[in-house]
């Protein structure tokens, strides 16, 4: 039996408006590019595994210390390149700088089922808590969308001192609300962070796939997040 279910923050639950997705379909339109949002989703999932896949090797603390430009290079190709698109092209630095707009925008609106989502977990007496690599904002950002009143615990790894996959931030959410990890459900749209972090720390995975494009993931998945609801008995 579930006491507690743990959510990653951008886009999981929150996200921007309009979403980066819909930016990029407009401006490669533009261009002569008739790509649809599923599209941009996949490509953007690409883009978003390589930066994990950077991340896992360089925290936070070494951030601030480096030269990140050759990062969201290798990031913009990814996105590009799963495209079938040349990273070459003559309009690239002007679809870069769409791009890191497009990209880097603070997330603003919620996606349209997180309250209702939130409300029925609450009932069912549920611990919730937020568990997200962020700085120290993230507590301002669930104030600001409304989401500081459902959480027993928000969790930013640079608060932390510990980013996920590694279990130390799950381990210490879980202490602050008082549940086992056979107790808890962890929901994120991201693998290598939010499913393998979850296992690490011995914590279920709920892998949030809202465009369908993972579907070879092992381990629960959902569309939507008011299917949690259905997986808490």
């Amino acid at each position: 039996m579930y006491k507690a279910v743990f959510f990653d923050m951008g886009n999981t639950l929150s996200r921007q408006r309009p979403s980066r997705e819909e930016v990029m379909v407009d401006f490669l339109q533009g261009k002569g590019y008739d790509f649809a949002v599923r599209d941009m989703a996949a490509a953007f999932l690409a883009a978003d595994l390589f930066f994990y896949d950077w991340a896992q090797g360089t925290p936070y603390p070494r951030r601030e210390s480096l030269d990140l430009q050759a990062m969201w290079l290798g990031y913009s190709r990814t996105f590009l390149e799963s495209l079938g698109l040349d990273h070459n092209d003559g309009w690239h630095q002007e679809m870069a700088r769409v791009f890191d707009s497009a990209v880097q925008r603070r997330h603003t609106a919620l996606f349209p089922e997180v309250l209702e989502t939130l409300d029925a977990l609450k009932a069912k007496g549920l611990k919730l808590a937020v568990v997200s690599n962020w700085d120290n904002t993230l507590e301002d950002h669930c104030r600001e969308l409304g989401l500081t009143r459902y959480m027993e615990v928000v969790a930013a790894s640079q608060v932390v001192g510990s980013d996920k996959p590694d279990a130390g931030i799950f381990r210490y959410v879980l202490e602050k609300v008082g549940a086992a990890p056979q107790e808890a459900l962890h929901v994120g749209d991201i693998y290598p962070a939010d499913v393998v972090g979850a296992r690490n720390a011995g914590i279920t995975p709920v892998l949030v796939d809202r465009y369908d494009l993972q579907p070879q993931a092992d381990c629960l998945r959902v569309r939507s997040l008011w299917e949690v609801v259905g997986l808490v008995k």
